[in-house]
């Protein structure tokens, strides 16, 4: 027999009071202590529509693994049988384990990360002619932490480094060298004929996997900021904090997964600050990747997708104009999407 609006209302009200839980920003689970394990924060329970493989009150803990697949299930584990309202489906069904992620048997979110150091004689730098050239002002340099090893580390020399910070630590960097590409492939190509030290356009840290990681994560404040900017890497989150002036606004962030792809932990990091709505604001030219990402995105939030009319610019290349048209005009649902670049 299936729930009234009513009951599930009520049942929601009473497994708030009694977990002390709070909704994800979607509104779709409630996220608590489990009472299994005592893990805050992994606990989750559906509170969303039936699906085909998603049932109103299944619950699971991302930390110890335990599920429940029926609401007496749930209401049973969390010692409240007394707010059973009505028989449920044959619990003897098979059942999908799924909840906020589609996950194997004994497989958890693992958003466990280890404090990184920097380069040996890293210092922040507030002035740099190559940052210069990508349009750096003051107060990007005071918004976004970047410096350099001045010359004192070999392979860090003509490299510009940016930390990536996550609740207050250092949990990786990012290390760009200020060559342009066309320039280290010509570099390269000589080496390679005569012998010598070729150069990578990026070295970066290895201590932490970067599924992990989200750059300018810590713009992202938790229970306020309610929409983000999805955008492939460092250079574009800060053109468009720059851009849509958001050093301020706590409502909108911008923030990078490093490449065209989100991972589940991504998803799980934006999910626990409570982000309800989310632009993807890939590069133009990645309409596949946009495509599967935004599916990814589309069950955890409200998802936008920004469309670059012209495929061959990014973020750093638009101009503020072209980006409040892009805002004000072309923000597409994903069904949208899909419709024109079929049609185009």
């Amino acid at each position: 027999m299936a729930l009234s609006q009513s009951d599930t209302e009520f049942l929601i009200r009473e497994l708030t009071k009694e977990l002390d839980a709070k909704p994800d920003g979607a509104g779709k689970n409630l996220i608590a202590r489990c009472p299994c394990c005592g893990k805050e924060g992994k606990y989750g329970i559906y509170i969303g529509k039936q699906t085909v493989r998603k049932k109103p009150f299944m619950s699971h803990c991302f930390s110890c693994g335990r599920s429940t697949y029926s609401l007496e299930g749930l209401l049973d584990f969390i010692g409240r049988p007394d707010l059973m309202i009505a028989p449920t489906t044959d619990l003897n069904a098979k059942l999908g384990t799924t909840l906020l992620f589609p996950l194997e048997e004994g497989e958890e979110i693992d958003d466990a990360l280890g404090i990184v150091e920097l380069p040996e004689f890293y210092r922040r730098c507030f002035t740099h002619p190559y940052l210069k050239t990508r349009g750096f002002t003051y107060d990007d340099y005071e918004y976004f932490q970047v410096g350099s090893t001045r010359g004192l580390n070999f392979r860090y020399d003509d490299y510009v480094i940016f930390p990536i910070i996550d609740r207050g630590d250092i949990v990786g960097y990012v290390s760009r060298h200020t060559w342009s590409k066309d320039e280290i492939d010509r570099h390269n190509s000589r080496v390679r004929r005569k012998g010598g030290y070729r150069i990578l356009r990026f070295r970066n840290s290895t201590e932490n996997d970067f599924v992990k990681l989200l750059y300018n994560y810590d713009a992202v404040k938790e229970g306020v900021t309610d929409t983000i900017i999805i955008t492939e890497g460092i250079f574009d989150v800060v053109a468009l904090t720059r851009k849509k002036e958001l050093y301020d606004n706590e409502s909108m962030a911008a923030v990078a997964t490093f490449g065209k792809k989100i991972s589940r932990t991504q998803i799980y990091k934006l999910q626990s600050k409570g982000v309800k709505t989310v632009i993807l604001g890939y590069d133009g030219d990645a309409v596949e990747a946009i495509k599967k990402t935004a599916d990814e995105l589309n069950a955890y939030f409200r998802v936008l997708i920004a469309d670059i009319p012209d495929a061959k610019k990014d973020w750093e290349d638009l101009s503020c104009d072209e980006i409040d048209d892009i805002f004000s005009h072309r923000l597409r649902t994903p069904a949208e999407y899909r419709l024109l670049k079929v049609q185009e």
